[in-house]
């Protein structure tokens, strides 16, 4: 199995997960100021070019919540779940994530991390103040999801736990604060203590999500 990406809170979906499952893989990383993600090679892995990517089993996988389930499955649904609608309640988060709360955190990701540290622009006061927007509406429901449970879903590790951490990571960057939001901290805090977290982090230079 290869992994194929540069730094990105993307990446650390696949390699948590992968890591959790005591997976064995290749890690390639790719130099994004010489636009390895762009080369023809990659395209033929993921078309548009970016990342992560998967190599299994002779064929190539893209978008990091489907390699993280693909990963589940084909391990027995750890990480994941046999039962229907419990696998429903994974997805709906995984889904809730990538789409509303994560979303935010990226916007604010982008603009006063990415934006200045790796283009040289500036913020965009206008989407930052969006984002808070959405952020204050949204961080809450995460809060009241974790207030009687270790995890999202229950008491165990799920991808949909892997793939909200991987967005919340995001927050070491940007202006984005848990202080009010107390479950969701510790939630944090017991996942990034997780053997796991350090063995996947291993594969970042100077164990950052932003591309150096």
């Amino acid at each position: 199995m290869k992994i194929y990406s540069f730094p990105t809170f993307n990446l650390s979906k696949v390699l948590l997960t992968a890591e959790e499952l005591n997976l064995e893989y290749d890690f390639i990383l790719f130099d994004i100021s010489k636009s390895e993600h762009k080369s023809a090679e990659h395209l033929a892995r993921h078309p548009l070019g970016k990342v992560p990517a998967l190599e299994l089993d002779g064929r190539y996988f893209f978008e990091s919540n489907s390699i993280c389930r693909l990963l589940a499955e084909k391990n027995g649904n750890k990480l994941y779940s046999d039962d229907l609608y419990e696998r429903a309640q994974i997805n709906q988060w995984m889904d809730l994530m990538s789409q509303h709360l994560g979303r935010w955190m990226a916007v604010l990701f982008f603009q006063e991390a990415l934006k200045p540290n790796l283009f040289g622009g500036q913020a965009d006061q206008t989407q930052i103040d969006e984002a808070n927007g959405f952020l204050d509406q949204q961080l809450p429901v995460l809060e009241k999801a974790l207030q009687n449970n270790a995890f999202i879903i229950n008491d165990s590790l799920t991808i949909a736990d892997i793939i909200a951490f991987s967005y919340c990571q995001t927050h070491n960057y940007s202006s984005l604060s848990f202080d009010n939001y107390p479950h969701i901290m510790q939630w944090f805090e017991n996942i990034q203590t997780r053997p796991s977290y350090a063995q996947a982090m291993a594969n970042f230079p100077q164990g950052s999500i932003i591309p150096g």
